[in-house]
């Protein structure tokens, strides 16, 4: 099976399963039991986000939760500079300790809900996975996008996808959804402004 991870970055994804599984057992910020669950179902489900971001590129990632996808971009992605936006104040606490511990510098944790006027400035990429449909992350966003903004979202069943598509504007965006080999339907709905 060819390697998907770095040595490095292999060692710093255990260290952020393990710190994630230790705290989930007093603070419960996500369903998973066991080691393999998580990376079966949250590393490998956010990895393929990581051949869509080039280097260089500033990524908001929205609603970061346990940190999927947001401290894996971290992780695998150095040189980028990625802000993790979470409402959740425990949520939060656990990504600064996770960011702290794996010595993450290219990362900022920002502990805020999201809002149409927000002031977190402009970003290359935006992702998210679960956060909410597709029509409303748009309009979130609007103030942190310029013209080649692109929207990379983790989504479920392409039909579902197809439903939340038809409520976006078809002439200021162009769409792709690309489909993830996986045995669960996964998809990533790729957006990007329409030139």
């Amino acid at each position: 099976m060819p390697k998907v991870f770095s040595d490095e970055q292999e060692n710093k994804i255990k260290t952020f399963i393990n710190l994630a599984l230790d705290f989930n057992k007093t603070h419960n910020i996500f369903s998973r039991k066991s080691y393999d669950e998580v990376y079966e179902n949250d590393i490998l489900d956010c990895k393929p986000l990581i051949n869509h971001i080039k280097k260089n590129e500033s990524v908001l990632d929205l609603g970061s939760g346990g940190g999927f996808p947001g401290i894996l971009l971290s992780i695998t992605k150095p040189e980028n500079k990625i802000s993790l936006l979470e409402s959740n104040n425990k949520k939060c606490y656990f990504l600064k300790k996770v960011s702290y511990e794996l010595n993450l510098k290219n990362t900022k944790i920002i502990n805020k809900t999201i809002t149409k006027k927000n002031k977190l400035g402009k970003f290359d990429i935006i992702t998210s996975r679960a956060f909410a449909s597709i029509e409303k992350t748009i309009n979130l966003t609007k103030t942190n996008t310029h013209e080649k903004t692109k929207h990379l979202l983790l989504k479920g069943k392409a039909s579902n996808i197809k439903k939340e598509l038809k409520d976006i504007d078809k002439n200021m965006f162009r769409y792709e959804i690309i489909n993830q080999d996986t045995t669960k339907e996964r998809n990533i709905v790729l957006l990007c402004k329409d030139e």
